[in-house]
Parts: C-alpha cells; structure tokens; sequence
C-alpha cells in the first residue's frame, strides 16, 4: 500500500472568529505518520539506482516514525533493518519498531546522536543508508505528493493564507513549501519548532548546531517555538473540541496555527504529523482526574 490521499479536514470549533482552518491528517498513512511518505520514495529511488541491491542490509537514523515506514518497506522487500533512535524515544515506537523486524540500537542523547552512529556503521560496511536528513527524495515526496494533494482537495475560492508545519528532518517543510508557492505564491510558511532546552520528539529547532542539508529555511516566512508543555495540552485541547487524538508535535502545530490566526486573521493548513497513540507511555496526561471504578460483575 502507496501513502498518500490522507483527508484534508475543517477544524471549525478552534478556529478563531472570521477564520478558517483545516488540518492534513497524516496518521491515515500505512504506519500511522506524515513519514511513510518519505520512507516510500526514498526507499523506491534506491532500488531504481540499483544503490539499494537484493538482500542488502539497511540502516537509518530515526526518532522512530521514518524509522518504522522504512523498516515495514524493508520487511516487505527481503532487506535486514538496523534502526539507530534516540533512547528517550517512546516505548510504543519501539515496539513497533520490533514488531516489523528491526534491529534497534538505542543510543544515549538525542537525535544528532543516533545520526552519527549509524553513518558509523555504514562508514564500516554495515549497510545502506536511506539518510533522510541528506536525501533529497524527502522533500519530493511533499512537492510532488502531499501539497499536491492539498491543492486538489482544496474547496475555498480563495487561496490559503498560511501554512504550518512542524520542523523535523527538514523535508516536510521544504518540500511542501516548494509546492504550495508553486501553487499559491502568496501563502506564508510557517516552522514550528521546540525550544532547544525543551524537545518534543519528532521536532527540531533551527538553533539546533546540526542543520539538515535537505532543509531550505530561506522558504520558510515566520517561525513559532512552542513549550512542550503547551504542546501537550493542546493535544487534550483538541480531543474535547475537534474528537481528534493527535500527537505532540501536531499539539504544537495547531498551537502555533491558532497563534497566527488570533493575530493576523486569514485561513490556515496545518500538517498533523501523527497521532497520540506512539506518545501513550510518555504519560504526558498523567495528572488527569480518575473518572473510572471498580465493581463486581452482577450474579446471575
């Protein structure tokens, strides 16, 4: 199964008053995630270069989405995976991970961490490294996938006003970037980010001291650095108002999306990366109320 034709929806109950938002629902790809699209291309472009060969070992660097898109590809093509993820990264995505055959290497620190060990291990002839950081095909699958698809799909009259993207590998923005402007010259592209001291998994910041390569910030019109925290209740923020269960980093786009809106008005697109089911063990939510009990079943 191809990603792709994931629903564009109407969030009409946070919207802000005279203005209309709608959010790209990502987790209706094959492994739940915006990633399955890059995974893909990345993936077919190597067996078409024939740099990826039959049977040859593949390694990636991941906080755990790519990760799981290029290891169901790999299981489905006969290829070892060896995934090299942060260890803070949840439980939920690593079990996933494992589920679909991957080798995981956990590595102490963050994502620039698990970025040099595995280009280690292809420096000793482990095997092949998509490099989602570096490739490319990242960006295409958005320019010729995903903002192609928000164009069609798209029902106003008038153009969107702004774009909101969480700021990861670097792909998702730059390639949606280069297709929306393409399509709509105006629009304002907007990066959502952490704080470096405050990381939400998933995300990057432009302070970070590693850049990716594939990422081009000179499309790039405003930027929003959102607390974790505020992230995080906004995932319980939309749940009550919209009935989707969204993950952190979609928690911090739509922040930044409604951020936008309040002030300066217009129509927004926002990319929701995933949903909240990988961020389960995190137990962001822990200091909910109970609102369950325990009794007897009836005897008959």
């Amino acid at each position: 199964m191809k990603p792709g034709n994931t629903p564009l929806v109407e969030f009409r109950n946070l919207a802000p008053a005279g203005t209309r938002l709608f959010a790209k629902l990502e987790w209706y790809n094959p492994t739940g995630s915006i990633k399955d699209r890059p995974a893909w291309t990345m993936f077919e472009a190597a067996v078409q270069s024939g740099d990826l060969r039959p049977g040859m070992p593949l390694i990636e660097a991941t906080s755990g989405n790519t990760g799981i898109g290029l290891t169901r590809l790999a299981s489905l093509n006969g290829h070892e995976m060896t995934i090299c993820l942060p260890s803070r990264a949840t439980e939920e995505r690593k079990q996933l991970l494992r589920a679909y055959g991957a080798n995981l290497i956990e590595v102490e620190g963050g994502p620039n961490d698990a970025i040099a060990y595995a280009r280690r291990l292809v420096e000793e002839g482990e095997g092949y490294m998509c490099y989602q950081y570096g490739n490319p095909n990242n960006p295409a699958a958005h320019e010729f996938g995903t903002s192609l698809e928000i164009v069609r799909d798209w029902t106003l009259d008038a153009p969107p006003d702004h774009l909101f993207c969480a700021y990861g590998t670097g792909g998702t923005i730059t390639g949606n970037s280069r297709g929306m402007k393409r399509a709509y010259g105006d629009i304002k592209v907007h990066s959502v980010e952490p704080f470096v001291e405050d990381p939400i998994g998933g995300m990057r910041s432009q302070d970070d001291a590693f850049q990716p390569p594939v990422a081009d910030l000179s499309l790039v019109d405003g930027r929003y650095e959102v607390p974790r925290q505020t992230a995080e209740e906004m995932v319980l923020t939309t749940m009550k108002n919209e009935g989707h269960f969204v993950g952190t980093s979609s928690g911090a786009v739509i922040h930044a999306a409604l951020t936008e809106l309040e002030t300066n008005g217009g129509t927004g697109v926002m990319l929701l990366p995933d949903a909240g089911w990988k961020y389960m063990s995190g137990n962001p939510w822990q200091e909910l109320p109970a609102t369950s009990r325990v009794v007897q079943p009836i005897s008959g």
